[in-house]
């Protein structure tokens, strides 16, 4: 008796670790079972999806693959007589899907898990290292581009204005051509007694025969009507006078009224003109602190694998022209000569028009007044007149509305070059923007597949919640300098992206470069082809071949992203075509003749550019940097100009959507499954259930079983 207690004892405690062993290996067992279970339901996803690198969950049951593999793995052994330590029966099972492909979280994590190895790769060595030669070129050309276009249309609008002011001197001045034929024509200091015989047609002609007008006046007096001899001669001198009289008066009051606002107006544009050269002179100052600057420079002093192409140009002709900046600003004296000058005239006049009245008054004095003197009015009026003509209107070395006029020439020694420049590169600018319109007038063949595109963008807009921002439209300016303006703004935007980039190689590297794996571009040859009339518009606008341009612009139309990749590589052209003609035409001197040169060399360079793209399919990065640039390398610059994450997504998104027939809205790509399981226990079970309680351990045990519920999730 006491040996079977002690082996009832020793039984006992070795039957409880018995089932805790099987509970232990039960729990190992189901757990791996369970994630067994999830892997096999997540292989089911969709294999349209996987064409583009991406995972969701296909059309299949999860619950029922769940189940069946569930099942399969607590089938009895095929070994006869087998002893079953493990007798594990599924109670029950639950699966949830979530977590949607269309969301920008998921579909970013995919892009980054399918390009994390080739993305960093690719952008360093294929972009990067291409650019960073000419970084501190593009910088300098860039900082001068952007001041010299600030300071021309300053500098244009401060000498037109100056030109206005000296025009309304100009047509002040002219009010008064006519006064001198009707004082004293020719001029002279003395005025000579003549004879009546003739109508007097100026003051000094009725100064000079008044005398005998009053001798004839005087001989007709008191004589009856019918005997008064000299009544035609008197009667046409004193008709001559009033025509004189009548005459001045016409000339000095409008004159009058000229001088008044003219020169006043004349005051005020110099003083705005003024205002002008005063913002010259500080757009020049705060100009050599330029933001956009550090982004060129973090490119250029990047440490990357691999090597660059060597540069033979560089930043230091672009830096020198605008240096010369400040010989566009004009002296603050010439503001206050023009000014005094203004002054001048208008005091002048004011002298004119009292000697002039005043003359007026004699003449119309003379027919009803005998002894008036006359002589002294016209002689004085004749010569305050002839100074004024001498001074403001009559060519000669004494004219200051001319000097002011050299003046102002002596500092526009290149002006009429410049605007010849300026011609002809708007000139070439029309044949692009015809070009351009050519192309936004293309095939609406494709039509009802970008609506369907838009429709599926709009949707997963809306699945994310983003804001929609409509595209803008592909613009070449007409103006030279703001089309090189504009030119060099989108480089700054490039090496910014690759500047912001080095800094961290996050989301946006992994976007662009999954764009450019996984999605088809214009053939740009077939584009030229089709300008010229030789290519098939139908080809060209189909939106399976504008799938890329459509990511980078989204126009929800068949010409607007072609449009606007042609405009945004001409723009790139024209910038790097630019700087070199700032370094071509540098030894030109005065810095907007140089600008002008540049960007007449950038357009008629950047017009060469796309040709050869085209025909060659490929394009030399510049002049200075021997590398070849193809038309997807340039969509790959782009993509880094327009950092818009989220609407870039969607288009992605949509595009999948319309290639795969598949809405990645609704395909889930993360899977959680919950599994109650059960054992039979062998020995002891309520001892058991109380260490189990005693342990404070969730898992049950019913009716002699021992139930564990197991949870396992998988994410693709």
């Amino acid at each position: 008796m006491f040996l079977i207690l002690i082996l009832a004892g020793i039984f006992m405690f070795v039957s409880i670790f018995i089932d805790y062993a099987r509970i232990a290996a039960f729990k190992v067992q189901a757990e791996r079972m369970t994630h067994a279970a999830m892997r096999s339901v997540m292989s089911a996803y969709d294999t349209s999806l996987r064409e583009y690198g991406l995972f969701g969950y296909g059309d299949s049951s999860g619950e029922a693959i769940m189940a069946k593999v569930l099942n399969d793995s607590v089938k009895p052994s095929a070994v006869k007589d087998g002893f079953p330590i493990l007798d594990i029966q599924w109670d029950t099972t639950s699966l949830s899907m979530e977590r949607e492909l269309g969301r920008y979280d998921i579909f970013n994590r995919q892009i980054q898990e399918d390009m994390k190895y080739r993305a960093p790769v690719d952008f360093t060595l294929e972009v990067v290292n291409r650019f960073k030669p000419m970084s501190e070129e593009m910088k300098e050309a860039a900082h001068t581009v952007d001041l010299l276009k600030k300071l021309q249309k300053l500098y244009d609008k401060r000498e037109e204005l100056l030109d206005e002011a000296i025009a309304n001197q100009t047509e002040s001045a002219d009010r008064l051509k006519g006064l001198p034929a009707l004082i004293m024509n020719p001029p002279s200091s003395a005025i000579y007694d003549e004879m009546l015989r003739e109508t007097p047609e100026t003051a000094a002609e009725a100064a000079a025969r008044y005398a005998d007008y009053l001798n004839k006046k005087q001989m007709d007096e008191g004589l009856p009507f019918n005997q008064q001899q000299y009544m035609l001669e008197l009667a046409r001198y004193r008709t001559g006078v009033g025509n004189v009289a009548t005459g001045i008066s016409t000339i000095i009051q409008p004159a009058l009224q000229a001088h008044q606002a003219k020169l006043e107006e004349a005051q005020v544009k110099i003083e705005e003109a003024r205002k002008i050269n005063e913002e010259m002179k500080r757009v020049i100052a705060e100009g050599e602190n330029r933001s956009q600057n550090a982004s060129y420079e973090k490119v250029g002093n990047s440490t990357l694998p691999g090597t660059s192409p060597p540069s033979t140009g560089s930043g230091s002709e672009a830096k020198s022209t605008r240096s010369l900046a400040s010989e566009l600003v004009r002296a603050d004296t010439l503001f206050d000569q023009l000014n005094a000058r203004v002054r001048s005239q208008n005091s002048d006049f004011t002298n004119v028009r009292n000697d002039g009245m005043e003359l007026n008054t004699q003449l119309r004095s003379v027919t009803v007044m005998s002894g008036v003197s006359i002589k002294p009015a016209v002689r004085q009026a004749s010569q305050v007149t002839e100074r004024y003509m001498d001074t403001y209107v009559r060519s000669g070395p004494s004219n200051v509305i001319l000097q002011s006029k050299q003046l102002l020439e002596s500092g526009r020694g290149s002006d009429a070059q410049r605007k010849a420049n300026d011609k002809e590169s708007k000139g070439k600018l029309k044949d692009v923007k015809r070009i351009l319109s050519q192309i936004e007038k293309g095939s609406s063949g494709s039509m009802k597949a970008f609506k369907q595109l838009e429709e599926y963008y709009n949707a997963n807009i809306a699945f994310n919640q983003a804001s929609r921002e409509e595209a803008k439209k592909a613009e070449i300016a007409g103006d030279p300098y703001d089309s090189g303006g504009d030119a060099m703004n989108g480089m700054d935007s490039l090496f910014g992206g690759m500047s912001n980039l080095l800094d961290s190689l996050g989301d946006e590297l992994f976007q662009n470069e999954y764009a450019l794996a996984y999605f088809n571009s214009m053939d740009f040859g077939q584009l030229l082809g089709w300008t010229e009339g030789s290519g098939d518009a139908g080809e060209v606008f189909k939106l399976e071949n504008q799938e890329l341009e459509y990511i980078v612009y989204g126009f929800h139309n068949p010409s607007g992203n072609i449009a606007a990749a042609y405009a945004e590589i001409f723009g790139m052209r024209l910038a790097i075509r630019t700087a070199e003609g700032l370094i071509e035409n540098s030894k030109l001197g005065n810095p907007l003749l140089v600008l002008s040169a540049a960007i007449l060399y950038g357009i008629t360079h950047a017009i060469a550019d796309m040709v050869k793209l085209a025909k060659d399919g490929s394009v030399e990065l510049s002049k200075y940097i021997k590398v070849k640039l193809t038309y997807r390398d340039h969509l790959r610059l782009f993509l880094l100009m327009h950092s818009n994450n989220e609407r870039k997504l969607s288009r992605m998104l949509a595009l999948i959507r319309l290639n795969t027939g598949v809405n990645p809205d609704e395909k889930q790509t993360y899977a959680s499954g919950n599994m109650r399981s059960s054992i039979k226990l062998w020995f002891l079970p309520g001892v058991t259930r109380s260490i189990g309680a005693v342990m404070g351990s969730a898992d049950q045990v019913e009716d002699g079983r021992f139930f564990i519920d197991r949870k396992a999730d998988y994410s693709y």
